[in-house]
């Protein structure tokens, strides 16, 4: 099937785990490195996320690492293009306020299995685990927050991930609603660049 489903193995990401492997760098990120050597445990113990690792047949080497949340795409929130386009793919479904999904919140791979196809791979696997009829919830959407630069978009895309908004400033007041019209029209007039684009994956295409 594939490199992480073959010869790997996945479980739940402990203190236990990165105590017997080796120091885990994806290379690229340090701050993704510092989140995966302390934060991600704060995280596991609030139950704000799960953390999953993937162990290569040498178990002291880790091959990827992400984290999983509950979260939804709210729909009428959505400006009336993104929204109709949501309302399309959902049509045979109750019209809902918000759509379930699950959010791939921190997702890195080891440097010395970068290029190998184990992103792809891995995202594959996640899709397949809330595919799984044994799954216990519903959950419709894969969604990341993906940083804004061209590789990670074309990567999410590459793997059937969608951007939720064409323009940086949509998704800027979505996620972020102004107080008051007039602090939406100074947004609107003068908008930034954002730190990361909200994609989502639809599990039943």
């Amino acid at each position: 099937m594939g490199f992480l489903a073959d010869k790997c193995t996945i479980g739940l990401f402990t203190e236990d785990i990165i105590e017997n492997c080796k120091p885990f760098t994806c290379g690229k990120d340090e701050d993704m490195d510092e989140f995966f050597r302390k934060d991600v445990f704060d995280y596991n113990h609030g139950l704000m996320s799960k953390a999953y690792y993937f162990l290569d047949e040498d178990p002291s080497e880790i091959v990827c690492l992400f984290t999983l949340s509950n979260d939804s795409i709210r729909i009428y929130d959505l400006p009336s293009s993104p929204r109709n386009k949501m309302w399309g793919r959902t049509h045979h479904e109750k019209l809902l306020k918000r759509y379930p999904g699950v959010l791939i919140g921190r997702f890195a791979v080891n440097k010395h299995f970068a290029g190998k196809g184990v992103g792809s791979e891995c995202i594959e696997i996640i899709s397949q685990m809330f595919l799984d009829p044994l799954n216990r919830t519903g959950c419709r959407f894969l969604i990341v927050d993906a940083k804004n630069t061209s590789e990670v978009i074309r990567f999410y895309e590459k793997n059937g991930f969608n951007q939720l908004f064409k323009k940086e400033i949509q998704e800027d007041i979505y996620t972020k609603p102004p107080k008051d019209d007039l602090e939406k029209l100074e947004r609107m007039n003068n908008p930034r660049q954002l730190e990361t684009r909200l994609m989502f994956k639809d599990l039943l295409e």
